[in-house]
């Protein structure tokens, strides 16, 4: 397994544990190495020196590591700074596997290699034209373990996420708790978006439906909460969990398409995006076991104890 210490996979970990996997995990550094079940191995990616040893003996590997949340990019080439960690480092990672004959290849993606979104609701079928540097190459290192999986016969399963939250998430819903607590108006566009996330541990669920099922074709997934939301609906939502007063600022819709004209971050705020995880449902038996409101009540908890 990589990318063990990072968000999802700070989740994924003890559920694999508790599910009595034994788990060998890629990690620099910050992993409790002290649980029963549980091998670190140290290894770089990106260069996929020590990968055949740490995997020999394994029958699965799940890839969670990638180069994602970059608020503030500051290299000069972001595409390609990107396709070193996302596209260099998978295809390092799936020959490793194919190397050692594991039989079963998780490669965690994003619907950001689909694109920007639009009013239809988008499956695994939809065309894909990323519109971010990330995107691309997420899209690219899809590409790399389909065709690893076709040299080799490896079984490849690929899940595309959407926004993933939860605790410990360092990405923007923790910024939008933030701005509740404050009591601060949220803005709501006209027409309002509507977006598909999903809980961090329905992404855990997901994963063991795919570790857990007998079929050997390789597939492309969507995983995603069960219900949709609007930025009204999961403004409203954390601030339930505040016990706070939801305030709200409506933008009209003159001024939002100026504002996607003008800007592709204001297009992409107050776009829709949406996606569907019926394939994924009727093939791997998936049904996200958490509701939007429990992902967003948990994640509330777990902000306003870190902060203390």
């Amino acid at each position: 397994m990589t990318g063990s210490t990072g968000f999802i996979g700070s989740h994924l970990v003890p559920a694999l544990l508790a599910n009595r996997f034994r788990v060998m995990a890629i990690a620099k550094q910050g992993l409790d190495t002290g649980r029963e079940g549980l091998e670190t191995f140290a290894s770089d990616i990106r260069s996929g020196e020590g990968l055949n040893d740490a995997f020999a003996g394994v029958e699965a590997v799940i890839h969670l590591a990638a180069r994602c949340h970059i608020f503030r990019e500051t290299d000069s080439d972001p595409l390609a700074a990107y396709r070193v960690v996302n596209v260099k480092g998978t295809s390092n990672v799936a020959q490793a596997a194919s190397a050692v004959g594991a039989r079963l290849f998780v490669h965690v993606s994003s619907i950001a290699a689909m694109g920007g979104g639009s009013e239809a609701i988008q499956d695994e079928c939809s065309p894909c034209s990323p519109e971010t540097p990330y995107g691309t190459s997420k899209l690219e290192s899809e590409a790399v373990v389909r065709a690893v999986s076709a040299e080799t016969g490896m079984r490849v399963v690929i899940l595309r996420l959407p926004m993933a939250y939860g605790p410990s998430d360092k990405g923007n819903l923790p910024r939008l708790i933030r701005w509740a607590e404050r009591g601060l108006p949220c803005l709501v566009f006209r027409p309002e978006n509507m977006r598909s996330m999903i809980y961090v541990e329905n992404v855990v669920a997901g994963i063991l439906a795919v570790l857990n099922d007998v079929r050997e074709e390789s597939a492309t997934y969507i995983l995603k909460d069960r219900e949709d939301c609007s930025s009204r609906t999961l403004f409203a939502a954390i601030c339930r969990e505040l016990n706070r007063q939801p305030v709200f600022l409506p933008i009209p819709s003159p001024l939002v398409r100026l504002g996607g004209m003008l800007s592709d971050d204001f297009r992409k705020l107050t776009g829709s995006f949406r996606v569907s995880a019926a394939k994924a449902e009727r093939e791997i038996g998936f049904i996200s076991p958490f509701s939007l409101e429990e992902g967003i009540a948990r994640t509330v908890r777990w902000y306003r104890n870190s902060v203390r």
